[in-house]
């Protein structure tokens, strides 16, 4: 029961954050948000016994594409007023709870059929050098065009925030 209570909890935890990363106004806020989801997220992984998975999950996404987001939040430099947007209306709340709670409910429904929240009990040895043997020789093209669009995003961005002369 109590590894039960531990797996909700992070899962709570992990939508708070999640709805703090999309709702706060401030963009480096929203980052601090996002790295605390994926903090907890690796404490997930963790739990479940993907120790690897936890340590790469902090080290590539916590750690580097974080880091992109903060650099390209502070290439925009973005003023405050251009931040501000006006306060949303009463039937907009209304449909927002009606979505969270449909999917609330269908997430409760899908969830109550599977089994979660469990550690698991037979545990791996380490396969680092399984996955990367993997990852290295039968994903090598899709690992390498990955990284060629996340350089196309940082040179994208780099372009938009440039101000004219």
């Amino acid at each position: 029961m109590s590894d039960q209570l531990v797996f909700w909890g992070l899962a709570g935890f992990i939508t708070l954050s999640s709805v703090a990363v999309v709702t706060v106004r401030n963009p480096v806020t929203a980052a601090v948000a996002l790295v605390i989801n994926l903090f907890l997220l690796a404490g997930v992984y963790a739990f479940q016994g993907a120790d690897f998975v936890a340590a790469i999950q902090i080290i590539v996404y916590t750690g580097a594409i974080v880091v992109l987001f903060l650099f390209v939040i502070m290439i925009l430099n973005l003023d405050p007023e251009h931040l501000r947007s006006p306060r949303p209306r009463i039937w907009e709340h209304l449909v927002l709870g009606v979505v969270i709670a449909g999917f609330a409910y269908i997430g409760y429904r899908f969830l109550d059929s599977l089994d979660v929240g469990k550690v698991a009990s037979n545990r791996l040895p380490d396969n680092t050098y399984d996955v990367a043997m993997i990852l290295f020789s039968n994903y090598l093209w899709p690992f390498e065009i990955v990284s060629i669009l996340i350089l196309l995003a940082i040179v994208g961005s780099v372009a938009i925030a440039k101000k004219p002369k």
